[in-house]
């Protein structure tokens, strides 16, 4: 988003919430040298700040001033939460709010699988915090085109866009030069961790079975206790944790997988392997949202255990199946999902809101 608006011309503030309720010693400062490399202003707390608050958030908003055209909070628990905040700094500003993913509809999803009627709870309130922002932001962004429907029935008075996420395609190796397999996810995602364990205890078992000399690659920041230990038993799997750049990784891989369970938005480990053209295996939660045609859902996605590792061995072992995915995932990005895309549809809402739609 941040390099979209850079690439049309505005200039930007960033003001990342969660630095603003850490200690100085916990705030991580790489991040916002960067930006700030790029010409971007970061907002962030003085140095010998400690936990300044909603108090230094609204100093800082200050900062910027009130003369800005266009206000984009991210997520209802972050920007949400600072809405009424946005609101009254920026009188003036277009407000379009930036969900990430649908919190409301991940949280129903995790609480109905595991049968928690305490977390099913808090979802509710989650839909109702989330979809009143949603009902007084000028536009809402959502990268899904499944949850533009959702929205559509929920909110049908709503200004929703759809806003495909961008990926620059990678050049890719042949089916017989890569081997294994992989799954990328940061593991602070309780998605990621619950489909990492459902994979190992449901597919891993049969799939370890039929291919043997195949290696499981577990690619994401923060790898719990429980998975590093199942490692040290079984040489096949390989914890890598957090990896800078996933080019090194996915020119070797064969297949990934994304096994998750359930969660919301589109699913970046999907378009990060299709864009370094690896076929990913994966079930109809993580394909939600993309418009899959006939043959890639045919040959990638698998909701049973059983289902998901026949289809990865299919892939893993016959070539030609391989080539097929590979060149339907090339097709997706070049259609949908380029910085292109991203930029065109991104100026036309900011002119559209800027004529007072």
């Amino acid at each position: 988003m941040i390099h979209s608006l850079l690439r049309l011309g505005c200039r930007v503030s960033f003001l990342a919430l969660g630095e603003y309720f850490l200690s100085s010693e916990q705030r991580d400062a790489s991040a916002a040298a960067v930006y700030r490399s790029l010409g971007v202003r970061c907002l962030t707390p003085g140095h010998d700040a400690v936990s300044p608050g909603w108090d230094g958030v609204d100093d800082a908003l200050r900062q910027i001033g009130p003369d800005i055209d266009a206000c984009i909070p991210c997520r209802v628990c972050c920007g949400g939460a600072a809405y009424d905040r946005l609101r009254a700094a920026f009188p003036a500003a277009r407000t379009i709010f930036y969900t990430c993913d649908l919190h409301f509809l991940r949280e129903e999803r995790a609480a109905r699988l595991s049968g928690d009627a305490a977390a099913l709870k808090a979802a509710g309130v989650t839909r109702d915090n989330e979809l009143g922002v949603i009902r007084r932001a000028d536009a809402t962004l959502v990268v899904s085109s499944y949850e533009k429907d959702l929205l559509r029935q929920e909110l049908p008075e709503a200004h929703v866009v759809h806003l495909a996420f961008p990926r620059p395609s990678a050049e890719g190796g042949r089916w017989e030069d890569r081997k294994n397999i992989g799954f990328i996810g940061n593991f602070g995602h309780r998605p990621n961790e619950d489909a990492v364990r459902y994979f190992l205890d449901h597919v891993w078992p049969d799939l370890s079975a039929k291919v043997p000399e195949c290696k499981f690659l577990i690619v994401g920041a923060g790898s719990p206790d429980w998975l590093i230990e199942q490692a040290q038993n079984d040489a096949r799997l390989v914890v890598l944790g957090h990896v800078p750049d996933l080019t090194g990784v996915l020119k070797t891989l064969r297949v990934t997988v994304a096994p998750l369970r359930y969660g919301a938005g589109t699913k970046g480990k999907v378009l990060t392997s299709l864009s370094h053209g690896v076929p990913c295996v994966m079930t109809s939660v993580a394909a939600e949202g993309f418009g899959f045609g006939p043959q890639l859902r045919e040959l990638a996605v698998a909701d049973l255990p059983q289902d998901m590792a026949n289809a990865i061995v299919a892939l893993y072992t016959q070539a030609s199946r391989w080539e097929v995915v590979v060149r339907h995932g090339r097709d997706l990005i070049s259609q949908h999902h380029t910085p292109e895309k991203l930029d065109a549809a991104l100026d036309q809402l900011l002119r559209i809101d800027a004529a007072g739609r």
